[in-house]
């Protein structure tokens, strides 16, 4: 019987997204219920997961804060809730005047809209506009949207591919590199478009002083400085803007994600004066049917107050503090696995050497209850991000669970696995396989086998039970400590037996095989698991995850196998 959970799996991957559907469910998320503050709760197993990740910013402020909630109840209390767009809207009014606060009048103008991808068009829009040149360059690895504008920022080759031709007049230069960048610039660029941080290519902090350099160029080259912080503004960093503490104002910035404090869609573009000159020119340059509505500024008008609240940023600065010397010490314990740590304030990743890692770290950080993610563009990379809010003995909690996984990857979590080069145990991907001497003659290795075809296979939910050959259109299977039912079908070998389940929203191809033949002194046990689960560069990640749990499963079951072969000689030899 599929669970809650499955049924919920399959409805998304048949009706909305089949690769997160399917990544979610091997790495073993449950059902979001009510959360508060920097846990949510499963709402199928009732447990609550510890949130490591803020969900790529948009929950910084932690689940229902409570301020947020009682702002969105006051405004609707108001039953001022729509947007006229030709009246006076006093709450947008007074969330812009305080968008200019916050900049120290610096950046004194912004424009209110939905999403990221939005914004950043709108800010492209005015660099366009306000230089009349049609350049924009931006650094490779960059993320900055899904609308046409900022995927031809991004150019990554897979959307390239699939999604192409991008948009003219956009290149890219390594971040960092500053010779690159002034190369670059010339009299057709109107903006350079940056991350402070760069977080979906693995968290990547820009070297000291290049974000002053890059403001110094463009300043000479009659260029705009156009800095995306929907990641890093509200305090994520240590100040409100992250650009604070590079020392720099960029012409434009574009905010978003906590900005509506985890419940309502809200962004915005800030600039300067002089930029802002096109809307006195062309007042239509922009429009957002819902963008800046008022329940959705009264909440933007808490968020700032929050972020900008000097106590909250002490305590955004101690704990970031906690997280750089505990993952910095972290990443020199396990030097074996973990090839790089970097971060800047409470935003850190985690490099590992190769994407079966990662998704072993991250499929069992969930299973101890603790959320976190990779980076979008660098799968090899975990975030560790978590709501600003959390509390000291949280962030000790989760960094302790983190600490004791990284020890298991870097030793016993993995023993089993087959040695690297450098003698260390590597993650296993497909296939993985066992093999083992026994001291019994083959026929009685295979009785054994056939009289229960699923003796060796680590996802069935019984692997002890007599099962009948054939198809069984619900097989009870289990992944890791989860129930899960799909079609599959049992053979009976000569030599063994096979078991595969039938292309499905799961799964492209999984088959467990066990082999039996003779050996010296006894047989020869050959256990085999392959599979492919069609998730194109997630195959790595989720590869890490399955196969921990086909390696220690099929460790338990021929450690079982050997245990039972060894009573039945007992009690044979006693009779």
């Amino acid at each position: 019987m599929r669970t809650r959970r499955q049924q919920l799996a399959e409805t998304k991957a048949a009706h909305n997204h089949p690769a997160y559907a399917k990544m979610a469910f091997v790495m073993g998320c449950g059902v979001q219920g009510e959360g508060k503050g920097s846990r949510v709760v499963d709402d199928e197993r009732g447990t609550p997961y510890l949130a490591l990740f803020d969900q790529y910013g948009n929950q910084s402020f932690g689940y229902s804060h409570p301020r947020v909630v009682a702002a969105v109840r006051e405004q609707l209390d108001t039953g001022v809730l729509n947007s006229t767009k030709i009246m006076f809207e006093e709450v947008q009014i007074r969330l812009s005047a305080r968008l200019a606060e916050a900049t120290g009048q610096r950046l004194p103008y912004s424009y209110l809209a939905n999403g990221g991808g939005e914004t950043i068009d709108n800010a492209l829009k005015l660099a366009r506009a306000a230089t009349g040149r049609p350049g924009v360059i931006s650094a490779r690895g960059c993320f900055h949207g899904k609308t046409f504008a900022t995927l031809s920022a991004s150019d990554r080759p897979e959307h390239r591919e699939l999604l192409g031709p991008f948009m003219e007049h956009f290149r890219q230069v390594d971040f960092g590199d500053l010779d690159e960048l002034a190369a670059a610039l010339d009299d057709t660029v109107a903006a350079v478009l940056l991350e402070p941080v760069q977080a979906e290519a693995g968290v990547i902090v820009p070297p000291p002083g290049y974000l002053q350099e890059v403001r110094r160029l463009c300043t000479e080259a009659g260029a705009l400085l156009v800095l995306d912080e929907m990641q890093t503004a509200f305090g994520r960093c240590g100040t409100f803007f992250a650009y604070e503490q590079f020392g720099v104002t960029p012409d434009l910035v574009c905010v978003g994600k906590a900005f509506g404090g985890g419940v309502l869609p809200l962004s915005a573009v800030l600039g300067t004066k002089e930029v802002w000159e096109v809307l006195r020119v062309l007042p239509s340059t922009f429009g957002s049917s819902l963008g800046g509505n008022p329940l959705s500024c009264r909440v933007g008008l808490e968020s700032i107050a929050i972020a900008s609240d000097e106590a909250f940023l002490t305590g955004v600065k101690e704990r970031a503090r906690t997280i750089d010397e505990r993952l910095s010490a972290a990443a020199e314990r396990h030097c074996g696995i973990v090839a790089e740590h970097r971060g800047l304030g409470m935003m850190h990743g985690l490099e590992f050497t190769d994407g079966a890692t990662a998704g072993f770290v991250l499929g069992r950080l969930l299973e101890e209850g603790v959320t976190s993610t990779y980076s979008l563009y660098h799968a090899n990379v975990l975030r560790v991000q978590p709501p600003m809010v959390i509390s000291e003995a949280d962030l000790d909690q989760g960094l302790s669970v983190l600490e004791g996984i990284l020890a298991e990857a870097d030793g016993t979590g993995t023993a089993s696995a087959p040695a690297s080069a450098e003698g260390l145990p590597a993650a296993e991907l497909s296939p993985v396989t066992r093999t083992v001497l026994l001291p019994y003659p083959p026929a009685d290795v295979l009785a054994l086998l056939h009289s229960r075809p699923r003796l060796l296979d680590p996802f069935a939910a019984d692997s002890g039970s007599p099962a009948a050959a054939g198809r069984a259109p619900e097989f009870a299977g289990r992944l890791g400590g989860d129930a899960v039912v799909w079609a599959d079908r049992t053979e009976l070998l000569d030599d063994g037996v096979r078991a595969s389940a039938e292309a499905d929203w799961l799964w492209h191809t999984l088959e467990r095989r066990a082999t039996v033949t003779a050996a010296p002194g006894g047989s020869r046990l050959d256990a085999r698991v392959t599979w492919d689960t069609d998730s194109g560069s997630y195959e790595d990640l989720l590869g890490g995850r399955i196969g921990f749990l086909a390696g220690s499963g099929l460790d338990a079951l021929i450690t079982a196998l050997t245990a039972e072969l060894a009573a039945q000689g007992r009690k044979s030899a006693d009779t």
